[in-house]
């Protein structure tokens, strides 16, 4: 297996991933592809992403704006979940699926406070580094069983695309989300507030993070959508879901994971590119 520093991509201007197919001898075929790009008007990329495609696991991270070394927080948040969860992972069949979803959840609820861990001991290791911290998003998907995990703090989202239809999976850990749960705010306000991106908490800072952690199982054709705000902030959830759709159209996987993104990056450009745009998709089989 390659060493977490290969499997890990840190986007600093435009980095393609090859579209990978995690060979399946049963159960479900994964095809696991990312693309992050800088956008139209920051001057660093501070995403990151990490895939493992033989394991069904993606990360990605989107380093804090305005704070010392985001793009190193993402880099090593990113870098240390995938490696955490390779160490792990997969798992060693035959298990019952509901042993699946114990032992991935607990997996990926490690990985999250391994990478908290990392990123704090950097940034007590550099001054210049204190005070970095890193949205942090992770999928891993059980071949065998279809089972999955996510791992999720701060704002950054995971999609499912499934018969046509857009569902959010994760939600914001943004101060406007906190309003939206208390009907203080209409999903309209929020999308408008000055107070949009204000997160409520992330991977690095002082106070350990608190993710969510959710399990389910996929389904033949299943699109999942990891994707930093660099890219919902730009497209409404409408348009994400037609471009999904489109690709759908495509009968070859790999293909149909790349024009994606590559028109979810596209789009997002031409809509203003404000901020870096990191997706990732898994498609399964």
């Amino acid at each position: 297996m390659p060493s977490a520093p290969l499997r890990a991509y840190l986007a600093r201007t435009r980095i393609p991933v090859t579209p990978t197919e995690a060979p399946l001898h049963l159960g479900f075929h994964l095809t696991v592809n990312g693309l992050s790009d800088i956008g139209r008007v920051r001057n660093r990329n501070e995403d990151s992403l990490a895939l493992v495609p033989e394991l069904g696991t993606a990360v990605i991270a989107d380093g804090m704006g305005g704070h010392p070394g985001g793009h190193v927080a993402s880099r090593i948040a990113a870098e240390t979940a995938a490696a955490h969860l390779g160490t792990v992972l997969p798992v060693d069949h035959p298990v019952a699926p509901e042993a699946v979803s114990a032992q991935l959840s607990q997996a990926m609820a490690e990985a999250i406070m391994w990478a908290h861990g990392a990123v704090r001991s950097e940034g007590a290791r550099d001054p210049v580094l204190d005070g970095m911290g890193t949205t942090l998003t992770a999928m891993t998907v059980d071949p065998p069983t279809g089972v999955f995990a996510i791992g999720h703090v701060g704002d950054s989202r995971i999609y499912r695309f499934r018969a046509g239809t857009l569902h959010q999976l994760t939600r914001d850990d943004t101060w406007v989300q906190q309003r939206v749960d208390a009907s203080e705010l209409t999903v309209d306000q929020a999308k408008r507030h000055p107070f949009g991106h204000m997160l409520t908490q992330c991977v690095g800072l002082p106070e350990s993070p608190s993710p969510q952690i959710l399990t389910g199982h996929v389904e033949p054709d299943d699109t999942y959508l990891l994707c930093t705000d660099g890219l919902t902030g730009m497209l409404e959830d409408e348009r994400l879901r037609e471009i999904l759709a489109e690709a759908a159209a495509d009968m070859n996987e790999g293909d149909r994971t790349e024009r994606a993104l590559q028109a979810l990056i596209r789009q997002a450009n031409l809509a203003g590119g404000h901020d870096n745009i990191t997706a990732v998709l898994i498609f399964a089989s």
